[in-house]
Formats: C-alpha cells, sequence, structure tokens
C-alpha cells in the first residue's frame, strides 16, 4: 500500500485548474434559471470530478505485454471514459455538487449585492 506522499504528486494542480478555465458559459449567467444553472454546474463538477477520476486510474494501468492495440485503443478508451464520466455526472454528480452549488449560490447573490451597492452609491 502506497501512502497518501505518494500519490499526491502525481495530481498536478495545472490539469486541475485547467477544468476550470473550461467552465461552461452557463455558469456565468445569472438570468439562467435555478434548475437549469444547477444542472449545469453539476455537469461541470461530476464531469470534471470523474473524468480526473479515470484519467488517475488508467494512469494506474500496466498495458498488456502483447494485446494492446495501440493508439486507436487509446482513443477509443479516452472517448468511453469521457462518456462514461459524462453519464455519471448527470446521474450521480448532484453527490458532489450539491455543496459546491450552494456556496457558489452565496458568493453569487454576495457579488450581486455588492454590486448593487456600488451602483447605488451606498457605502457599508
Amino acid at each position: 500500500m502506497t501512502p497518501l506522499s505518494g500519490i499526491q504528486p502525481s495530481i498536478s494542480q495545472t490539469s486541475l485548474s485547467s477544468a476550470v478555465t473550461q467552465a461552461p458559459s452557463q455558469l456565468n449567467q445569472a438570468q439562467k434559471s435555478s434548475p437549469e444553472l444547477k444542472q449545469a454546474f453539476q455537469d461541470f463538477v461530476g464531469g470534471t470530478f470523474y473524468k480526473q477520476m479515470f484519467k488517475a486510474l488508467r494512469s494506474g494501468q500496466n498495458k498488456p505485454a502483447y494485446f494492446h492495440g495501440g493508439q486507436a485503443e487509446e482513443m477509443f478508451q479516452s472517448h468511453l471514459d469521457q462518456q462514461i464520466s459524462e453519464d455519471l455526472a448527470k446521474n450521480q454528480g448532484s453527490a458532489f455538487s450539491d455543496t459546491l452549488f450552494s456556496a457558489f449560490s452565496r458568493q453569487m447573490n454576495a457579488q450581486s449585492v455588492e454590486s448593487l451597492e456600488l451602483a447605488s452609491g451606498v457605502t457599508s
């Protein structure tokens, strides 16, 4: 069994932050209704988590010596992993996203209140 410190360096911070820059545009639109926004948030958060999980799972597997399909198999495997992670995000993503969505909503509301106060010239 490997210690946690042996696993931690394999997850790069840039791979996690690159998913944030690819956030869907629906998350930046305040006029969206709450269920649509929550679904987009769930798809993004759950999809990001499951994609990273599959990436870590595949990096830990060794390729078979004789029955490996080469680049075509790797491409198929990555597309399959992507499809499975999207399906899992739609069906099971709420387990990760509910708490994060409530924090996101509070932050968006706080920013809205700040912008309204600045627009009206009220200082607290």
